[in-house]
């Protein structure tokens, strides 16, 4: 951990003591401590001295080395980097540049086309760095002085699945505390681990894979985005230590049919995020890989929460014990999970209301659903406003998706709420099968009817191909709509 309660030194022990280290592996290129360290805290350099500490850096780039020194640099100047999806489209951007109204820009040559086509007045004062991934200008600025752990260091924009994207903000001891809280969860990530990260640098789960690792002074193994091909070369290639990456993301690396142990013999520690892992892959994983996958809880707000390293193949929902000086509790009154802790945002962006609304005395209302057991381990039981409330009766979307998921034939499933003019609401499953597999719909309620109550029961079933996700990998819920 950086002495100072900041992130403004993030590597430069390292940079200091071994500066020819390999930080940083990107196709055919490798960037060691020294050179992540002197173009950082060049282009660093350059921004505190035309006064963008404070204000914010947007970053339009893909997974790219540009990325990570563009992050170091902006810790060290004391300004606020605002990663940007590269993905959107024309619109998106303007939206999102209106929303963070930045000083500054640094976009990937690639993206330029797209940002032409954007509104010129939202990008009027705002001064552009245009870079080709591979790293920043740089400038005889001198270095600037250490941020003050309480500002802001970073803000990510939410996916908005079904709202208008919050941003949220951490501040340079919050951001910080996420990626000790990340090593803590992983096992305290050291100089000799590699760590495989594909996942975008612009959301949280990238984010805290590369700088928790580089952090604790390893090696990142960075890809652009997820090919299986792509991703298990890289797997045979750098033989990493660490991955965490989204749960659909292992499935397809596990139930691969060429998928063998030695894909997996350098890991000591395989993680996920988000809710839960299914039993059901957890037992593909453990067949295969013969090791478990680690889940962690936690959300942009306030990540890492809590960690379950020992399998659960008995039922869905085990999240795991906290970590990182989290605290977790449940609301008597509706069974949400309230966190508190030195990885929680200090807000959202631009909106006191929301921020008001989602902070009560330092605990963050997680949407969750969710209760320790008798040993003080965590379980998942879905999200609160998927509660799907059958005449009198409620059902969380996830213990029918468990029961789902304990068919061999299927691969994964999604619960969701639809409306009834009999029941008021009935819950609706969307099903993918493995490779190969046939069941039908009846098959299926005729299994289901053995394990779950009747209640409970999917009033429809519809089989699909795969299922919509969201920027962060999760399953994507509301945007599953059933044929009209």
């Amino acid at each position: 951990m950086t002495s100072d309660g900041t992130l403004a030194d993030l590597i430069g022990p390292h940079a200091r003591r071994d500066p020819d280290r390999v930080a940083l592996a990107h196709g055919k290129r490798r960037f060691t401590y020294g050179e992540l360290a002197a173009t950082a805290g060049a282009f660093a350099g350059r921004l505190h001295a035309a006064g963008a500490a404070g204000e914010r850096v947007a970053m339009m780039l893909p997974n790219s080395p540009s990325t990570v020194m563009t992050y170091l640099a902006c810790f060290a100047a004391g300004a606020v980097a605002t990663p940007l999806n590269s993905r959107f489209a024309p619109p998106e951007i303007e939206r999102a540049l209106r929303r963070a109204r930045p000083s500054w820009l640094v976009v990937h040559e690639s993206r330029l086309p797209l940002l032409a086509r954007v509104d010129p007045a939202v990008l009027a004062g705002v001064e552009q760095v245009v870079v080709d991934g591979t790293g920043l200008p740089e400038d005889d600025d001198p270095a600037p002085p250490a941020p003050d752990p309480d500002a802001p260091a970073v803000m990510f924009f939410t996916s908005g699945s079904t709202a208008a994207p919050k941003g949220v903000v951490h501040s340079q001891r919050s951001a910080l505390a996420m990626l000790t809280s990340t090593s803590e969860a992983m096992g305290d990530v050291g100089p000799d681990d590699v760590t495989q990260v594909c996942e975008p640098q612009v959301h949280v789960s990238g984010f805290i894979g590369t700088l928790t690792t580089l952090l604790g002074g390893g090696t990142v193994a960075l890809y652009d985005g997820f090919d299986l091909d792509t991703y298990v070369e890289g797997l045979l290639t750098h033989r990493p230590t660490l991955v965490c990456t989204h749960i659909d993301l292992l499935a397809q690396v596990v139930r691969d049919p060429r998928a063998g142990a030695d894909r997996f013999s350098s890991l000591r520690g395989v993680y996920t995020g988000g809710d839960t892992v299914p039993a059901a892959l957890q037992r593909d994983f453990l067949a295969v890989a013969d090791r478990p996958i680690a889940v962690g809880y936690g959300m942009t707000e306030a990540i890492w929460l809590t960690v379950q390293r020992t399998p659960r193949t008995d039922r869905d929902g085990c999240i795991g014990v906290p970590v990182g000086g989290a605290e977790l509790r449940t609301d008597p009154a509706t069974g949400e999970i309230l966190v508190r802790g030195p990885m929680l945002m200090t807000g959202y962006w631009d909106d006191e209301p929301l921020t008001a609304a989602s902070l009560t005395d330092g605990w963050l209302h997680t949407g969750d659903l969710g209760e320790p057991d008798a040993d003080g381990v965590w379980w998942f039981r879905g999200r609160l406003k998927d509660l799907v409330v059958r005449r009198t009766s409620k059902i969380t979307p996830g213990e029918v998706e468990s029961a789902i998921d304990e068919h061999p034939d299927v691969a994964t499933s999604a619960v969701v709420a639809a409306p009834d003019a009999e029941e008021g609401q009935v819950p609706v499953a969307f099903v993918v099968l493995r490779p190969g597999r046939t069941l039908s719909a009846d098959a299926l309620t005729a299994f289901l009817a053995d394990r779950i109550a009747a209640y409970k029961l999917p009033a429809r079933i519809h089989l699909r191909d795969a299922l919509p996700l969201t920027a962060s990998g999760k399953v994507a819920h509301h945007d599953l709509h059933e044929p009209s």
